[in-house]
């Protein structure tokens, strides 16, 4: 084989490789394909059939996967596959062959050969990227470990290698690296394997929440539904279903005129379904009627392209109603309720609105110091009283809302807008906030209007909306809360337990 290269222009002398194609050469996939194309399994009447096809071997690249329900027809493919690799000059590598036995052992437990060389029977594999497994009930359990295991290594390695270069990652390029780089594990064979098992999934899950809540600069105790509000992500469970109704439109909008394997396994996972035993499309049923708002489905439902859009809408919108629920009924998102964003509806053309998911503004608060602040501020996840003493301490009980008192002034609760807007027993919190003020009132002007003793409430939340002033908004929030983080917290002596209960 001769190679000419050619670069800007200009070409090299020709020269030969005399060792084959070589790697990335454009004509070598052809030319496989030609050499492996008069390679094709005998059928046996103990052979896998999809759609009354029978089935018995997969074929990627130089990858041969060869399956059967009889371990003597087995060995006859496996040898039929050695004489026709003699025949062709082909090396079989034994090493690299394995044998996997899907259901109950027998009790003599078969020998399969290639040529004089044993191979070795293993309880778990990977083929084409998808790791399989024998010795448990769900074949996919191995896939789900290897590439949770492989994302968290991904997350952890992320974030400690900017935080070496760069110190604090911000929220949008460390979403883009999520995507990238996180993303692709956690999803990886969601599109064929439905999370029928829930504990399966538990580390997926983990791992998203770990990583976004790294990112934001929240505790390991912080609502979950705000993790996706705020950032506009979608829960890996429900993106993972979203995969695999997308592989499903994809299967029914195969042209009719294409003989395709995956056709016949598509018609036979219906059939199944119908005759109510184990199948793909079941599991897509399964899964969708255990959402938190379940959805039910028909066979004809999941049978035409159109549906399976609708349905997918339906999830969304699911999904969207559940985070804004979440939302409006929690106490420690009361800064987040009845908040509208501008909606683009195209042509130049928008509204204002409720959008459940986005990536918010506040977000993008460019100091990483403020930024925490701020976002710990909103999601109620920040150091004032009024979240800390919420829970029980290893000496004191919960203490109820009037307990939790400014560790100044002790006369009001120490929450958000008493910290910020309201308190003045210590020295140098008012001159913040007349310092913040007139800044906001050079800076957009109109807050000697809008500004009430009466409502300091209403006050903050109209400051966390106005986008022009975030900045400066983030720097006030983070400075006032040092002020209180320099300082001990008050505790009421009422919540101490007593020395027998310790």
């Amino acid at each position: 084989m001769s190679y000419v290269v050619k670069s800007d222009g200009a070409y090299s002398a020709a020269f030969q490789c005399l060792i084959g194609l070589l790697t990335g050469d454009t004509a070598s996939p052809g030319f496989w394909n030609i050499y492996f194309a008069d390679f094709q399994l005998p059928h046996h009447e103990s052979d896998i059939r999809l759609n009354g096809r029978p089935v018995c071997q997969l074929d990627q690249a130089d990858d041969e996967c060869m399956f059967t329900t009889d371990a003597t027809t087995l060995q006859y493919k496996m040898d039929n596959f050695y004489g026709w690799s003699r025949r062709k000059f082909m090396f079989i590598s034994p090493p690299k062959s394995k044998i996997m036995i899907f259901g109950p052992l027998p009790a003599v437990l078969p020998i399969f050969r290639i040529g004089a060389e044993v191979i070795e029977v293993v309880p778990r594999f990977k083929y084409v990227g998808i790791w399989f497994t024998s010795t448990h009930h769900n074949i996919f359990a191995a896939h789900y470990a290897e590439k949770a295991s492989k994302a968290r290594k991904v997350a952890n390695a992320t974030f400690a290698r900017v935080k070496t270069h760069l110190g604090s990652l911000p929220v949008r390029e460390g979403l883009r690296l999520y995507m990238a780089r996180v993303d692709c594990y956690l999803i990886s064979g969601g599109e064929i394997s439905l999370d029928v098992v829930s504990r399966l999934l538990e580390e997926h899950m983990e791992v998203q929440q770990s990583f976004l809540r790294r990112l934001l600069g929240l505790n390991s105790s912080s609502l979950l539904s705000i993790l996706y509000t705020e950032t506009g992500h979608t829960p890996i469970k429900i993106r993972r279903l979203l995969c695999a109704l997308s592989r499903l439109r994809y299967l029914l909008t195969l042209p009719l005129s294409e003989d395709r394997i995956v056709r016949d396994a598509l018609l036979d996972s219906f059939s199944l379904y119908r005759n109510g035993k184990a199948s793909c499309i079941g599991d897509i049923c399964f899964v969708l009627r255990r959402l938190p708002t379940p959805i039910y489905v028909t066979e004809d439902e999941l049978s035409n392209d159109d549906s399976v859009k609708a349905i997918m809408e339906r999830v969304e919108k699911v999904l969207d109603a559940d985070l804004q629920y979440d939302i409006d009924t929690f106490d420690r998102t009361h800064l987040l309720k009845n908040r509208v964003e501008h909606i683009d509806e195209g042509e130049g053309r928008s509204r204002m609105g409720l959008v459940t998911r986005r990536r918010r503004h506040y977000l993008d608060v460019v100091i990483p110091a403020h930024r925490k602040a701020i976002t710990r501020l909103m999601l109620s996840d920040h150091n004032l009283s009024v979240e800390r003493l919420r829970y029980p301490g290893r000496y004191r009980t919960a203490a109820p809302r009037h307990l939790r008192l400014c560790r100044f002034c002790r006369s009001a609760v120490e929450d958000e807008v008493h910290a910020l807007l309201v308190c003045t027993a210590h020295d140098s919190l008012q001159p913040l906030r007349e310092r913040f003020l007139r800044d906001i009132m050079d800076q957009a002007g109109g807050f000697d209007r809008k500004w009430s003793a009466d409502k300091p409430y209403d006050f903050l939340r109209l400051l966390l909306s106005m986008r022009k002033i975030t900045q400066r908004l983030a720097k006030f929030v983070a400075d006032m809360l040092a002020v209180y983080d320099s300082h001990p917290r008050y505790i009421p002596a009422v919540l101490y337990l007593p020395a027998a209960a310790l």
